[in-house]
C-alpha cells in the first residue's frame, strides 16, 4: 500500500535500518504528493486490513498507531536529492541516506531529540561526514546560511534529559557529543 499511495519511509527508523546502530519502532512515512483528506487516508489503511487508530490530524499530516506502533504519515514537498531504496520489492521504499540525513539535519535545527543527534553522529561515523551533510542541506532546502544547523548541532539542553534509546552499537553519550561539537568546529562552527 506504501508504494501505491507514494509513501517512503523516512525519519530515524529508516536510518536505523540502513545502519543497525539504534533500536526503532516509530514509521515516518513521506510523501512528495498533497495529503488531501488525512481522514480518507486513515480509511484507506483500516480498508487495507491494519488495525490504525487515528490520532492527530493536521492539514497534509496524520498520526496514529497500528498495533500500538506509532505511525505518522506526512506530506513533504522538498525533492529527493536521490533515488529512493528499495527496502523489499513488497514491502517499501525508504528514502536516501542523503536525504535522511538533510532529514535529520532539519529535526535538530528545530529542536535535536537524543535520537536525532545519534543518528547523526552514526551517519557521520559510517557514511557521510558532517560537512557533506550541511552542504547536501543546503542544496535540499535551497538555503545558504546554516548557521541555526551549527548552532542546533551544539545546543544538547534537551537531550541530555532524554533516556538513551536502546542502542545496537557501543556508544556513549560523552563520545556522540564531543564528536559532534568536534565535526561542527571542523566546518566552522560554534
Amino acid at each position: 500500500m506504501m508504494k501505491q499511495r507514494h509513501f517512503y519511509l523516512g525519519g530515524g527508523t529508516a536510518i536505523a535500518l540502513c545502519l543497525g546502530h539504534r533500536h526503532s519502532i516509530d514509521f515516518d512515512w513521506f510523501s512528495g504528493e498533497r495529503i488531501a483528506d488525512p481522514l480518507h487516508l486513515a480509511e484507506d489503511i483500516r480498508d487495507k486490513g491494519s488495525p490504525f487508530v487515528t490520532g492527530q490530524i493536521d492539514r497534509g499530516t496524520l498520526h496514529g498507531t497500528i498495533s500500538g506502533i506509532r505511525m505518522s504519515f506526512l506530506e513533504y514537498r522538498y525533492p529527493l536529492l536521490k533515488p529512493l531504496i528499495f527496502y523489499s520489492e513488497d514491502l517499501c521504499q525508504i528514502a536516501s541516506l542523503e536525504d535522511l540525513a538533510c532529514m535529520k539535519l532539519s529535526a535538530i535545527a528545530q529542536r535535536g531529540s537524543k535520537k536525532d543527534f545519534l543518528d547523526v553522529y552514526a551517519l557521520g561515523l559510517r557514511r557521510i561526514s558532517l560537512k557533506n551533510m550541511v552542504q547536501l542541506y543546503q542544496k535540499k532546502y535551497s538555503v545558504q546560511d546554516t548557521a541555526h544547523i551549527l548552532y542546533g548541532l551544539s545546543f544538547f539542553d534537551d537531550a541530555d534529559k532524554e533516556r538513551m534509546p536502546k542502542m545496537y552499537w557501543d556508544v556513549d553519550w560523552r563520545t556522540v557529543k564531543k564528536t559532534i561539537q568536534g565535526w561542527v568546529k571542523e566546518i566552522g562552527g560554534v
